[in-house]
């Protein structure tokens, strides 16, 4: 960003954009033979394997050299944020909803001081960015209804929530099943094309996914308590949409290779 102010030209056209996502369970399980526990929490950042085993030196690795490298150097340093303390602590906020579906004005509640939706969602798209928390619309055949949908918020890995919750929270099954669910979600973040939940009155779908004319409707089996049918009804909605199950027997299979994974499925 930087290099960039100091250009004379914007080189638009000139460039080909390539992300670097957090390691996947896959590429972890290759390097360090992570274990699916493992993963969970503390998967993505392959610089903190060697502080494990300590929790508060793995913590206080990611804290000042990861989120606070990013939030507070890359964004602050780049992007005008008129209250640095309120944008952090909305992060921290953030971290502990993984894929959960979460209204602006509930966020906006939890803050510390005054502001507005408004600022809740350039906050978002900031942290969207900088590659550490995504929000996913509503999906609907109707785009104006997906825009004002309440965001559902993947954290972009399991480290980022185990900061905030520790690593007893696997203890707790609903809390396991929410930051699995949050892992499938990252994965499938990482592919082409456009990522999606639905819901509908009490019944949902994980996430939604489009690709070069196809839809695929995925349903996480992550052991939480919800509600089922979701996924029948959507595709009663939607019958050109192709069903996919994850589940913690399959994940391993899923994040080797996702693309293959959903071009089997579809194939079937």
């Amino acid at each position: 960003m930087q290099l960039q102010k100091g250009l004379t030209e914007s080189l638009a056209g000139r460039f080909e954009l390539i992300r670097t996502h957090q390691w996947t369970y896959d590429e972890l399980k290759r390097a360090f033979k992570y274990d699916l526990d493992r993963y969970l929490t503390y998967g993505g950042y392959p610089g903190a394997v060697d502080y494990e085993k300590d929790f508060d030196r793995w913590y206080a690795y990611l804290k000042d050299s990861i989120i606070e490298a990013v939030v507070g150097k890359d964004i602050l340093l780049n992007r005008k944020v008129g209250n640095p303390a309120l944008f952090r602590q909305a992060f921290e906020i953030l971290c502990r909803y993984p894929a959960q579906e979460i209204s602006y004005t509930k966020l906006l509640g939890q803050l510390q001081d005054k502001g507005n939706t408004d600022l809740v969602k350039y906050y978002i798209e900031l942290y969207s960015g900088a590659f550490l928390i995504h929000p996913l619309e509503k999906y609907s055949a109707k785009n104006y209804l997906s825009r004002g949908s309440s965001p559902k918020m993947l954290v972009s890995c399991p480290a980022l929530y185990t900061m905030h919750e520790g690593p007893q929270f696997l203890a707790d099954s609903e809390k396991r099943g929410r930051i699995f669910e949050a892992a499938v979600g990252a994965q499938l973040l990482q592919l082409p094309g456009d990522l999606y939940y639905w819901r509908e009155k009490q019944k949902e779908v994980d996430f939604v996914h489009k690709y070069q004319g196809l839809l695929y409707a995925v349903e996480v089996k992550s052991g939480r308590r919800k509600l089922s049918q979701g996924l029948n009804t959507f595709l009663e909605k939607f019958p050109k949409a192709h069903p996919v199950i994850i589940s913690p027997e399959n994940f391993a299979e899923f994040s080797e290779n996702p693309r293959k994974f959903l071009d089997i499925i579809a194939i079937k």
